[in-house]
């Protein structure tokens, strides 16, 4: 028997409030996570938070609460790092094309479809590269 069974059957056995026992075995799991890969935590606490409902103690809900504010935050932060990205690849989108039909006039419609497709890295190379581009051949070298 792993020694954190042990310590869990030690917590369940205590002479103290269930309340208590719920505090314990929350700080043990917690403490748990450090040392055992998270299947064993998983076999071993599942069942004693079922008998103890530990779910409706002050601590898990805490941690619960926690876990929901930092997952909402990191969706936050990646939804924002997306738009800004999305962003700026549109923006490098649109300034190529202005550029592009600046210098040429008119562009067919195939290497417009493409420049629309292209990603970030792709159309900064046109931009960068946009005075030794002089025909549509030359173009082509970057929508391939």
């Amino acid at each position: 028997m792993p020694p954190i069974a042990v310590c869990v059957l030690d917590i369940l056995q205590a002479p103290v409030t269930t309340e208590e026992k719920r505090k314990t075995l929350l700080r043990a799991e917690i403490f748990a996570g450090l040392y055992f890969e998270e299947k064993i935590i998983e076999q071993i606490f599942r069942e004693v938070e079922t008998m103890l409902n530990i779910e409706e103690s002050a601590g898990y809900q805490r941690i619960f609460k926690k876990g929901i504010e930092k997952g909402i935050q990191q969706g936050i932060e990646i939804g924002i790092e997306k738009g800004m990205k999305k962003g700026r690849q549109e923006t490098l989108r649109e300034s190529v094309l202005k550029l592009l039909h600046k210098k040429f006039k008119k562009i067919p419609r195939p290497y417009v479809d493409k420049i629309k497709s292209l990603d970030e890295y792709a159309l900064g190379l046109i931009l960068d590269n946009i005075f030794e581009i002089n025909n549509l051949a030359d173009l082509e070298d970057y929508l391939l």
